[in-house]
């Protein structure tokens, strides 16, 4: 396996294409997560970015999620996008655990967990109130 595949494959893989996410915004979001990555050893070490050929840019990730385009992956490069796809699971399990808690307590007492799905979303739009002169006291 090849470099540029295997960066391809660990890009994909954190970032997957699904109906609520769609190859240009699975970009976006892996080069959002670059950049900070990027932000993050430029704080603990400044030296470090001037260490390397390049910066991360939108372009180069596309070119690496396309697969053939990027015919050269530095090892610095793996190891960012190995890191970001270490923080994206970490958060997709997060994720998952909440799903799965809100579905315990859905299988635990239906009628109660409807009632309260509904006064978070009561909460949530009467929270957008609160602004000055929601209430009618200008």
């Amino acid at each position: 396996m090849t470099d540029a595949t295997l960066a391809t494959e660990i890009l994909q893989e954190a970032f997957p294409v699904s109906a609520s996410r769609n190859v240009k915004a699975a970009i976006g979001e892996a080069f959002q997560a670059l950049k900070g990555r990027e932000r993050h050893l430029a704080q603990a070490n400044p030296d470090v970015l001037r260490e390397r050929p390049r910066a991360w840019t939108e372009r180069r990730v596309r070119s690496i999620w396309n697969g053939k385009e990027a015919k050269r992956i530095d090892h610095y490069e793996i190891e960012d996008l190995r890191a970001i796809a270490r923080k994206e699971a970490a958060l997709e399990l997060q994720r998952s655990k909440a799903r799965q808690a809100r579905l315990a307590a859905l299988l635990a007492d239906p009628a109660s967990y409807r009632g309260r799905q509904l006064a978070d979303l009561a909460r949530e739009r009467v929270g957008g109130m609160d602004r000055a002169g929601a209430d009618g006291s200008d």
